[in-house]
């Protein structure tokens, strides 16, 4: 059994929009006094002398309620459920910080995306394409396949353009089929977003120049209007509007190309990119400037318009789903390393495009050549699996060509399968 989401715009009428705004901006507010209460009571604890308030947990902020809703009336507008399961994500992200699994929680900004979820199936109930939650009555939503499994919770959520979706989460035995008798590698660039080892380019969304053209003008438009106007609002409508038709289509390109590779393949093997070292900014500081800001800010924004992080993820479950190997290697000179001779040097790589082996030779697109070569240790890594290995294998003539591959697949939900490990591959 697994957990899955089922999304679909929610068709509210004006009187659910008023109460789904004021649910939503009471669910906000109150996770921002939640978060300035534990705050401001660890820096009294601190001051005395404990060593931390573990005791404020949900539990104890959801004692507080009647006497917020006594000294803030419009509180009780919301569901009771909605505010109680605000400070429930509120004591998770918490839990969250101190095991190093998130940031620190931060305060949340009034205005554009807002959700409230209603954490259990006694409070709302479906029938066909109308949802009935406590408060709102039924509303209709538009939906456009079948919910499978049973629903455990709903969120409503709105994207800050005047459009609500409204999410079901559910449990049940999902399944994927799967066609392939071949492993495939994967090597994610700018150039091409996902170049796979037996050629194929496959595309995660990324938007076109003209997209940003036209959010660099929205967003020109939006700054020369006064800030609270109706106008303003407009303005801003129009800019997160052009947000979400950008992050529908990635979202779309990115289901299509993780499906096509979880069901065609054997095993899937991608890089492991360290994103947050790989986009940190590089202005520096006042006594150590940095240098080519702008090139490097312009590079960081295309690395995280393509999702490769978001991609990875549903890569993970959709190979868990189909029963096959999912593998992370360790980028590492991959695109410097012959894939032919295993000559690994940096004048194999002639520029960004272009590779040529100065030991054999070969020569072949950087990309397609990194793909090959991340296959190749995702294969090494599973032969020493089913062989039963799991000691280092002999290294490299180039230490520093060491590939660390991190094996994931059905097991880390009890199926049978590899066992998630970390293995060294030749």
């Amino acid at each position: 059994m697994s957990l899955t989401g089922y999304q679909f715009q929610l068709l509210p009428t004006t009187t659910a929009v008023r109460l789904g705004s004021r649910t939503a901006g009471a669910c906000r507010w109150l996770w921002n006094w939640a978060l300035a209460y534990r705050q401001e009571a660890w820096l009294i604890a601190k001051s005395a002398g404990a060593t931390g308030t573990d005791y404020m947990g949900a539990e104890f902020m959801s004692a507080q309620l009647d006497g917020l809703k006594q000294s803030y009336p419009w509180l009780a507008d919301a569901p009771f459920h909605t505010l109680q399961q605000t400070l429930r994500d509120l004591d998770m992200a918490f839990t969250a910080f101190f095991e190093g699994r998130s940031g620190y929680p931060q305060f949340r900004q009034k205005g554009g995306h807002g959700s409230f979820r209603f954490p259990d199936p006694k409070q709302f109930s479906v029938d066909q394409d109308w949802v009935k939650l406590p408060k709102f009555g039924w509303v209709r939503f538009n939906k456009t396949r079948e919910i499978v499994g049973k629903i455990k919770n709903v969120t409503v959520s709105t994207d800050g353009a005047g459009r609500w979706s409204i999410s079901f989460c559910c449990e049940g035995e999902y399944r994927l089929p799967n066609y392939g008798d071949e492993g495939v590698g994967a090597d994610a660039g700018i150039a091409q977003d996902l170049t796979l080892s037996n050629g194929d380019v496959l595309s995660l969304g990324a938007p076109s120049a003209e997209d940003w053209v036209k959010l660099s003008v929205l967003q020109a438009l939006a700054a020369r209007k006064t800030k609270g106007s109706n106008r303003w609002k407009r303005a801003q409508a129009r800019v997160a509007k052009q947000h979400k038709r950008m992050a529908n289509r990635r979202r779309d390109k990115q289901h299509k190309a993780s499906h096509q590779l979880a069901t065609q393949h054997a095993f899937v093997v991608l890089e492991d990119l360290n994103l947050k070292a790989m986009t940190a900014s590089a202005a520096g500081t006042m006594a150590e400037p940095g240098r080519n800001v702008a090139a490097k800010s312009g590079l960081n924004r295309e690395m995280l318009a393509r999702g490769f992080g978001r991609f990875k993820t549903m890569l993970a479950y959709k190979c868990e789903r189909a029963g096959i190997p999912f593998l992370l290697v360790n980028p590492a000179f991959t695109s410097q390393n012959c894939p032919q001779c295993h000559h690994c040097a940096p004048e194999n790589r002639e520029n960004q495009a272009a590779f040529r082996c100065v030991a054999c030779g070969l020569e072949g697109n950087a990309d397609w050549i990194a793909a090959t070569n991340i296959k190749a240790a995702g294969q090494a890594a599973l032969a020493r699996h089913y062989a039963g290995n799991t000691s280092k294998a002999t290294p490299p003539r180039r230490s520093r060509s060491k590939t660390r591959t991190r094996l994931r697949d059905r097991s880390e939900s009890g199926s049978p399968g590899i066992p998630v490990k970390v293995a060294q591959a030749a």
